[in-house]
């Protein structure tokens, strides 16, 4: 018997059924497992959740979108406690990467035991599991907070448009260690993906050989393409196909620091952000 504890976000997916908290526990606790759930308040509140119950119980749940999976994940990751993941968002790119997209693949995974081990990144010493988005990235990841969230995914392909139509990049300069014949960068850039997963963004594959498991970020860097262009190559990122463009280069690596003299807008797993002027690593 495994004692599990269930994190659960209100906000996202359902909260009643075979599928919403209350319902996933019982599923659990007919295969012979103690289960408690919790239910999140507010940001930051289920890291500390999550962070408590690895020192109590054998597994912890992420029930809800990639940013209930966010949170679990930073207070889980080098506490040697699993985290299982029952997919309720609109994105859920975490749970697509490991197979878990839909809410009865994280059950079965649950009481079957499949597990896979993943890598965890961070950017300033602060941990993401799937997905860092800077520059364009970001803006669409902070315009599409401000967006209906019952628009689902769709949120960010609105936010993707606009943002093609109304930002032209900033000087940014990268620092690569190992990349081709030197390791810096530098110019004006548009948009950046570091993908761990190869989902983002709500399904969006800018790193569509990115692997959880490789011990590498895949890198997209984009540098400022015409509105015309960005909204003809929106539409392949968005059915997963690989985007090539001679303003596109995909890089490969285990770390890179970056500096620009402007804020950057950010996203960590989906949760928007900006970071100040100056240098950064990851």
């Amino acid at each position: 018997m495994k004692k599990i504890l269930i994190i659960a976000n209100p906000f996202s997916g359902t909260p009643q059924g075979r599928f919403g908290p209350e319902g996933v526990a019982r599923e659990i606790r007919g295969a012979g497992h103690e289960v408690a759930v919790a239910w999140t308040v507010g940001p930051n509140h289920a890291t500390a959740l999550a962070a408590a119950g690895s020192k109590t119980h054998d597994m912890v749940v992420a029930k809800g979108g990639d940013g209930t999976v966010h949170e679990v994940a930073c207070g889980l990751v080098g506490t040697g406690c699993p985290m299982a993941v029952i997919a309720a968002g609109s994105g859920n790119d975490f749970a697509r990467g490991i197979g878990c997209h839909r809410p009865e693949q994280g059950l079965d995974a649950i009481l079957n035991g499949r597990d896979t081990e993943v890598d965890a990144c961070e950017l300033d010493g602060r941990t993401f599991v799937n997905s860092l988005g800077l520059l364009a990235s970001g803006l669409v990841s902070n315009r599409a907070a401000t967006l209906w969230r019952r628009f689902g995914g769709a949120r960010y392909t609105l936010a993707a448009v606009r943002t093609i139509v109304d930002y032209h990049g900033q000087d940014v300069t990268w620092r690569i260690p190992g990349h081709g014949d030197g390791s810096v960068l530098e110019g004006r850039f548009f948009f950046t993906e570091i993908c761990n997963g190869p989902f983002t963004g709500g399904g969006f594959r800018f790193g569509p050989d990115a692997s959880l498991v490789d011990g590498q970020m895949d890198v997209c860097l984009i540098r400022p393409v015409g509105p015309v262009t960005g909204l003809r190559l929106l539409p392949k990122a968005t059915r997963g196909e690989r985007v090539e463009h001679e303003k596109i280069e995909q890089i490969r690596c285990a770390e890179l620091t970056f500096d620009s003299p402007e804020p950057v807008a950010y996203h960590l797993d989906g949760e928007a952000g900006w970071l100040a002027p100056g240098r950064h690593h990851v």
